[in-house]
Parts: C-alpha cells; sequence; structure tokens
C-alpha cells in the first residue's frame, strides 16, 4: 500500500494531539503540587448564659384623676347664686351653689313648731300621770289612771316622730346647697342663677388634678407576672417618672380579653395631666428553660431559627425557639444548646455545618 506525503503529515499531527502534554515540572522530574485547602472562616463569638432575661412590656395607659365629682343639686327650686366658674380653684367645704330653699324653711320651722307644741303637752301629760299615781287607786278611778299613762307615752312617741321630721327638714334645707367635697378645680359649670333645677340635676364638675393615677388595660400573661408594690415607668415622649402598681385586677374584660391595671406615679409631674395617654413599661423576669445569647447570633431562615455553635473549631448548627427577646439579648431554647456554650455572633450567616472556623475576639458578655 502506498502513502502519499499529505495523508502522513495529518496522520503525524493527530499522533502529536492524542500524546499526553508534559508540564514542565515532569520534564525536570519533580510530582505535581497538591491542590491548597480553603483558610478557616474568621469569626466573632459569645458565651450563652443562664439566669434568664428580664424583658420590657410596654402597654398604653390613661391619666385620670383619682377624684371627680359630677356635682348635682339635692333639691328642687331655682338657682340663687353660682359661686365659681370653670377653672376656679375650691377647697373642701366651699359653698359653690344655693338653691331657693324658702319652701324648706317653712317645713322646718312647721316641724320645730310641732315638736315644741308636742314636747309641752308631753310635760303636762307626764305631770298628770306622776300626780295620779302617787294619789292611787284609791282616789282616783283606776281608769283615769290608764288613761294618763297612755296620753304620756302617745305624747312621747309623737314627740320622737315630729324630732325626726325636723331633723329630715334640716337635711332637706341643708341640699339647697351644694359644697366642695374635696380639693380641686371646676372643670365645668352647667347652670346659672335663675335656672330650675330638680333632685339629681347635674350643676358642676368638679376635678381634683393634683392627684393622679394610671389606668392600663393589661394582657392576661402580663397580669399573672406583676403584683401590687411592684415598679413601672410612665413615659410620654422623652419624659419619664417611676410609678408603683396599686392594684391589679384579675379578671378579663369577655370582650377586650384584658385586664385593668392601676398605678400611681412615685412623683407629681406637669405632664401627668388627667385625660392624657401615656406608654407604661413593666420589667419582666422571664425564667422559662433555656439560654441568653445576644440576638445578632440569631440566623433567620425560610423555615426556622438557628444559632451556630462553635465545637473543635467547626461550625455546628443548632435549631432553636425564640421564648423572648429583650434589647440586644434573646432567651433561646434549643436541643444541645446549653450555658457556657460559644456561639457566633459575626460571620455566621454564610457559614456551613462543619466549616472550620478561626476566633477572631470574643465578644464581652452582656
Amino acid at each position: 500500500m502506498t502513502w502519499t506525503r499529505p495523508l502522513l503529515a495529518l496522520l503525524s499531527l493527530a499522533a502529536l494531539a492524542a500524546a499526553p502534554a508534559c508540564t514542565e515540572a515532569e520534564s525536570r522530574g519533580a510530582s505535581p503540587a497538591p491542590a491548597s485547602a480553603a483558610p478557616p472562616a474568621r469569626v466573632v463569638v459569645a458565651t450563652a448564659r443562664g439566669g434568664g432575661l428580664d424583658d420590657r412590656w410596654v402597654f398604653l395607659g390613661e391619666v385620670e384623676a383619682m377624684r371627680r365629682a359630677e356635682l348635682a343639686a339635692g333639691a328642687d327650686g331655682e338657682v340663687l347664686e353660682v359661686a365659681v366658674r370653670v377653672g376656679d380653684r375650691v377647697k373642701e367645704g366651699d359653698g359653690l351653689l344655693r338653691v331657693d330653699g324658702s319652701l324648706a324653711k317653712a317645713r322646718l320651722a312647721a316641724a320645730k313648731a310641732s315638736r315644741t307644741e308636742t314636747t309641752q303637752e308631753l310635760e303636762q301629760a307626764r305631770r298628770d300621770r306622776e300626780r295620779a299615781e302617787s294619789l292611787g287607786a284609791s282616789i282616783v278611778p283606776e281608769a283615769e289612771i290608764e288613761r294618763d299613762v297612755t296620753r304620756a307615752t302617745t305624747l312621747e312617741t309623737r314627740r320622737a316622730r315630729l324630732s325626726a321630721a325636723e331633723r329630715e327638714a334640716k337635711v332637706q334645707l341643708g341640699r339647697h346647697r351644694v359644697f366642695a367635697p374635696f380639693d380641686g378645680v371646676i372643670a365645668a359649670r352647667w347652670v346659672d342663677p335663675g335656672d330650675w333645677v330638680s333632685p339629681g340635676s347635674r350643676v358642676l364638675d368638679l376635678v381634683d388634678d393634683e392627684t393622679v393615677e394610671i389606668i392600663v388595660d393589661g394582657s392576661a400573661e402580663l397580669v399573672q407576672r406583676i403584683e401590687p408594690g411592684a415598679e413601672a415607668t410612665v413615659q410620654r415622649g422623652d419624659q419619664q417618672v417611676p410609678a408603683e402598681i396599686v392594684g391589679v385586677v384579675r379578671a378579663l374584660d369577655p370582650i377586650t380579653r384584658t385586664a385593668k391595671i392601676r398605678l400611681i406615679p412615685r412623683e407629681r409631674v406637669p405632664w401627668l395631666l388627667p385625660g392624657a395617654s401615656v406608654d407604661v413599661g413593666f420589667s419582666i423576669h422571664r425564667d422559662e428553660p433555656g439560654v441568653v445569647v445576644p440576638r445578632d447570633a440569631l440566623v433567620y431562615g425560610a423555615v426556622g431559627v438557628r444559632v451556630i455553635e462553635v465545637q473543635a473549631d467547626a461550625a455546628t448548627p443548632i435549631e432553636v425557639e425564640v421564648i423572648a427577646t429583650a434589647d440586644e439579648l434573646a432567651l433561646v431554647r434549643g436541643e444541645g444548646l446549653a450555658e457556657g456554650d460559644v456561639v457566633v455572633v459575626k460571620g455566621n450567616e454564610r457559614l456551613r455545618p462543619g466549616q472550620p472556623v478561626a476566633i477572631v475576639e470574643p465578644e464581652p458578655p452582656r
């Protein structure tokens, strides 16, 4: 078989292409270098601690005056005088309003006259009874003695009834005036001289704006964790004042499912005005089983939360349940996670299970 020159050239090129290429190292007789391993991931860590977590729960509160009264007229009649106007400060016992009491005065005078008349008759009846009893049945008939005794007893009863009527007339006359039941400020005035009022008619509103309390509608979980005597913080904007919990109603409203909590501020501040809304913060100690870690240690995934624990200089993910968070800390619970374990707080987002890590610096304890 005869080969042509072009065909031989092509075969020679194919053989050269199929032959393994030799590296420069092989040409010198040296073995190939192995691939270099990836360096450990540099991380910042912190130590998980026990002891629970101090949390702060904030609820909306309403400032209310401790004493507020809708003063009403105690008798019917024409208003003769209203001694105060809105904004006036009054002292306990000050006269605020006067209703015409002419009829009540007449009734009181009649009651006094009737009692006086009956008292005179009673005194005469007692003298007659004593004289008859002293003479005895031998001189005064028995029936007459009984009549004198009965008359004296009847008059005693009548005088007692008239004395009660006189006291009632005095009370009714006193109801024609309205007095301040406590120190405060007039918040509303509903009548003027010349108006006609009836018993129960609203005439003035009085508010004690010097002493206030805060009412909070708290959750069921909150009222289970607080006790009277504990302290809370009342805040409005950047101003705050401590307050004492003085009352907890451990019964839920059937509609709102909240319970009433009453607090008294420990000091009087001008911004605590009746009717104002404030934030009330309660310090709650969460002592459920678990450990406290920095919130930066939490890695949120599509289906859960985990922390990366450092074990033998390698990353070990642990699924956790977040029980509570407060400021920069979190109370978590996870299988195998215990107090004293080292967790990653920086550089934990892209760590793979088992990946080597190098601790740059430990996070200081909090």
